[in-house]
């Protein structure tokens, strides 16, 4: 007997490397795994009994989608940022929330952006910047999700403002890294794994760098770093740094490698583009929040270029308060918008969005042998579409429904590993409702006491 048998999906399109899409799909799944993948009547065959049956009927199955960069611990400062420049946004509103938010309310906030996300499909995520990252750990956990989770690491502000604990020395920021992967290194959870963050190229030295490349080494771990969002961050490091570009001193401190996940890279020059593919480094694109936060991405069409050098892309929410939407769908759709910038209605396919949100994401984790696709011996890490919405209307190509036409709200049904964590809209473990509550009271005091309210009112009067 298996634990869990999903059937008669309208299509289940697998994501394997022929991309093959099964008609009246089913899985079969058992101890996290999936055991079989195939037509309905094969597998009622093979596994004629199951724990759980879940009938998929009227619906489409794809893998789950991974979220590349997501802050959890920021998820109650949405509205905060509207109309800003991004070190206005950054150093004036968003560091001065996570630094100052307390242990229970950073998981608070991890729980809310886990529920928002996990709703619209997403099963795996990869949060950079964590001041906290003991409580987005919790909440993971507690959600049943999958992420990879870091310590923010910083030890220099440039000039600009380092509230709390994000002002550290190099010394100090090495350290915290360090102990927090250590601390789940040694963990049998296989939801969960570690990495090193560096915040951002404009707030890390030399020293730390360095120090980072030989742990991440040392530890067999990766590497996440923001790097040349904006003209701004570019200009900001070279100012800092006596010139040097990002991409120059991160390649001179050992840190460009396969196991290098970088943030956004918009504002890069063609030989740097030419140095990621030589080193593997993979990429994550933040479409939403590149035009809420105006970092100039779309306009320079960046990540199409990467993609042609056969550099690894995947995509992000970011965070509430820049994408402002956790659904990682309409994130991908927003990528459509490079074909208007290029003149090209071809740069764009829905097969390659629908890569994006799976595969690359699986790839850019460093997490492709368990998840990203539906295929024997995987992770059973899936998500089931209602097509009964009338944007599913007519039904000729899931492939191109998914990308271009519905959205996340459209999931109907979420399992991570094996095990389901929505149900019909529903989520089966958690009271999604109270934690909502509760980080809508934790967001007012946070902003009333950073006195970061005044930024949430509407310019409009409210009578």
């Amino acid at each position: 007997m298996i634990d869990l048998l999903v059937k008669h999906a309208q299509y289940l399109i697998t994501m394997d490397e022929q991309r093959r899409i099964i008609r009246d799909g089913a899985l079969a799944i058992h101890n996290g795994f999936i055991k079989a993948v195939g037509k309905t009547d094969e597998i009622d065959k093979e596994f004629p009994e199951a724990r759980e049956v879940i009938n998929a009927q009227d619906g489409v199955i794809t893998p789950g989608f991974i979220d590349g960069h997501f802050h959890t611990t920021v998820q109650l400062a949405r509205g905060l940022g509207d109309n800003t420049t991004l070190p206005v946004y950054l150093h004036e509103r968003i560091y001065p929330v996570e630094a100052s938010l307390s242990e229970e309310e950073s998981y608070i906030s991890a729980v809310c952006a886990l529920i928002e996300s996990v709703r619209h499909g997403t099963t795996c995520l990869c949060d950079p910047g964590a001041q906290k990252p003991e409580a987005v750990v919790r909440a993971v956990g507690d959600m049943g999700s999958r992420a990879i989770v870091s310590r923010s690491l910083t030890d220099m502000g440039g000039g600009r403002n380092l509230p709390g604990t994000f002002n550290l020395t190099a010394k100090e920021a090495v350290a915290a890294g360090e102990a927090f992967v250590k601390s789940l290194s040694s963990s049998d959870n296989s939801h969960i794994r570690a990495w090193f963050s560096l915040r951002t190229e404009r707030m890390v030295s030399d020293e730390l760098s360095q120090k980072v490349a030989q742990l991440a080494e040392q530890y067999q771990v990766g590497i996440i770093s923001h790097m040349c969002s904006a003209q701004d961050s570019v200009e900001h490091h070279q100012k800092i740094f006596s010139g040097q570009r990002p991409i120059e001193r991160y390649e001179k401190n050992g840190l460009l490698g396969p196991n290098l996940l970088l943030i956004h890279a918009h504002w890069l020059e063609s030989e740097e583009m030419d140095l990621l593919a030589t080193h593997q480094v993979k990429v994550v694109d933040c479409p939403t929040a590149c035009v809420t936060v105006g970092m100039g991405g779309f306009s320079r069409a960046t990540q199409i270029e990467l993609l042609k050098r056969g550099i690894c892309v995947c995509l992000g929410c970011d965070q509430s308060g820049a994408s402002n939407t956790m659904d990682l769908l309409r994130v991908g759709q927003y990528f459509r918008v490079y074909q208007d910038i290029l003149e090209d209605s071809s740069a764009v396919t829905p097969e390659l969005i629908l890569e994006l949100l799976t595969i690359n994401g699986a790839k850019a984790l460093l997490w492709e042998d368990e998840i990203g696709s539906l295929e024997v011996g995987k992770r059973a890490d899936l998500i089931i579409f209602d097509t009964q919405r009338p944007e599913w209307v007519p039904l000729h190509n899931p492939v191109s429904t998914i990308a271009n036409a519905t959205s996340g709200d459209a999931v109907k049904t979420v399992v991570i590993d094996g095990k389901i964590i929505l149900l019909d809209g529903q989520f089966i473990s958690i009271d999604a409702q109270e934690f909502l509550k509760q980080g809508n009271k934790i967001a007012a005091k946070a902003a009333a006491r950073l006195g970061l309210d005044k930024f949430a009112r509407p310019r409009w009067p409210i009578t």
